[in-house]
């Protein structure tokens, strides 16, 4: 029993697209691969996200289409899962499923992601070539799918929770039975052998480092914890991870780095848990385990970091551990739309504090934010700029509000009707809605669209202009000198 696992190329929508230096192999492919290479399901994994496939440009979905076949040629899998993590990625997903099943008919495929797991009854009753859809995590999920492929038994597809399918008689089965996994430590470590580290392979020498350790040439995404118990009313990551905060063992999170560090030669790490700094004995832990160990890395937070869990203890532990690159989620200059309508519950007072503490340990620090809610005024937005000015942080982006379904924005903007032009929503399952899109989605109650694009470019002209951590801008800010609008890593 063999199953073939690939992860889509992202294609950023950027000024500086072709000078990426951001890759990071799967963590979830790594994930899954480890779970069924556990339980002797022989894996393989295809990781089209990577430099090689970069470089082809335009010719990126041609080329992966390719070596998809190829593959399966070689390997003969009896399974394929594909990796839709965001909804951007789904049209290239159909088009590898549909390429799957013209060369290999009868080969079962299913998909998981976020996309995936808020259309699941949608996608199985629309898209012939997708046979199954996992829900939220996927790592049980699949080795019960495999079980039944290996059995060649389909009965055995009922008692798979989180799981949508078709069944004999073409009815779609949708069980949302959860099945997420409570111990952490129990999951085997992510199959970093089953990656080829070269494809990855990166010019990191102008990134940020403080420090006087070597940077390498590798970057790898971390995992220590999942989910997030906060209630912002726009967030849709509840749907993959659920609500509970799950962690690992300081221990078996280092365990992972000293690996990739001894074996690979990575020096870059990069934390994508949701809320890392939640749990402060967590993250205190994590620090000094790998100070214990002597560790030589560099560190960063791409996922915006709760402000509110935020001390000058853990501050000063993740610097002394190799932190030197931080984000942190402000979502909202004005206090009533941070507070009131998000849900954040953070005082202005501390996100000033928070600010000069990392810039204290001379961390480079990025500000997450968001405009286009319902409530959002120009007074608001006024409020919005002052903040993002205030705290002169090296880099700020704002990004358009979307409402995702299943959280308490999108239900708020269907009841109030305030999408923008004439939406299907039957099918916005076929129509992916991006968080980095340029386009606004909801009309606000007291303002013009008009003037949401307005302020969006005022928004724009402050995405680094305090930038003085780094004297030298990398690739990655280098883009925010265009007028076009779209995150960066």
């Amino acid at each position: 029993m063999k199953v073939l696992l690939i992860a889509p190329y992202f294609k950023r929508v950027v000024a500086n697209e072709m000078n990426r230096e951001d890759f990071y192999p799967s963590v979830a492919l790594l994930h899954l691969a480890a779970m069924l290479r556990a339980n002797n399901y022989e894996t393989v994994i295809v990781d089209l996200n990577n430099k090689v496939v970069h470089d082809q440009k335009e010719k990126y979905l041609e080329y992966s289409k390719k070596i998809i076949i190829d593959n399966l040629n070689v390997h003969k899998p009896d399974l394929v899962g594909i990796n839709c993590l965001f909804s951007g990625n789904f049209p290239d997903v159909l088009k590898f499923a549909r390429a799957i099943k013209s060369h290999s008919p009868n080969l079962k495929i299913a998909i998981g992601g976020i996309h995936p797991t808020t259309f699941p009854k949608e996608i199985v009753s629309n898209c012939d070539d997708i046979d199954y859809v996992a829900i939220g995590e996927g790592e049980n999920t699949i080795v019960a799918l495999a079980a039944s492929i290996k059995a060649k038994n389909e009965n055995l597809l009922s008692s798979i929770k989180s799981f949508a399918y078709k069944d004999k008689d073409g009815v779609v089965r949708v069980n949302r039975e959860q099945n997420y996994i409570n111990d952490l430590n129990s999951l085997p470590m992510p199959a970093w052998d089953l990656i080829d580290m070269e494809k990855f392979e990166m010019n990191l020498n102008y990134y940020y480092n403080p420090t006087d350790n070597l940077i390498g040439k590798f970057k790898a995404g971390i995992f220590s914890s999942r989910a997030c118990p906060c209630n912002c009313n726009f967030c849709d990551m509840f749907l993959i991870m659920g609500k509970k905060h799950r962690k690992k063992s300081a221990k078996t999170v280092v365990d992972e780095i000293e690996f990739l560090h001894k074996s690979y030669a990575v020096n870059y790490f990069s934390f994508m848990d949701d809320n890392l700094t939640l749990n402060r004995a967590h993250i205190m832990n994590l620090c000094n385990e790998i100070l214990r160990r002597k560790l030589r890395i560099i560190l960063d937070t791409p996922n915006g970091l709760w402000i509110n869990s935020i001390r000058e203890e853990v501050v000063a532990k993740m610097a002394e551990a190799g932190f030197v690159k931080t984000c942190i989620a402000i979502e909202h200059g004005d206090d009533y739309i941070r507070n009131k309508v998000i849900g954040k519950a953070l005082d202005r007072k501390k996100i000033f504090e928070v600010v000069a503490l990392f810039k204290k340990y001379k961390f480079m620090l990025t500000g997450f934010f968001l405009m286009g809610f319902p409530e959002d005024t120009n007074e608001t937005l006024k409020n919005n700029y002052d903040m993002i000015n205030e705290p002169q942080l090296d880099k700020t982006g704002v990004n358009i509000a979307i409402p995702f379904p299943g959280t308490a924005l999108y239900n708020q903007v269907v009841k109030d009707k305030l999408l923008i032009d004439d939406w299907n929503l039957d099918e916005l399952w076929k129509t992916p809605l991006s968080l980095v899109q340029s386009k606004f989605v909801i009309k606000p109650y007291n303002m013009s669209v008009d003037d949401l694009y307005k302020w969006k470019a005022k928004f724009d002209s402050l995405r680094i202009k305090y930038w003085k951590t780094n004297p030298k801008p990398p690739n990655l800010g280098k883009e925010f000198n265009s007028d076009h609008i779209g995150r960066t890593v």
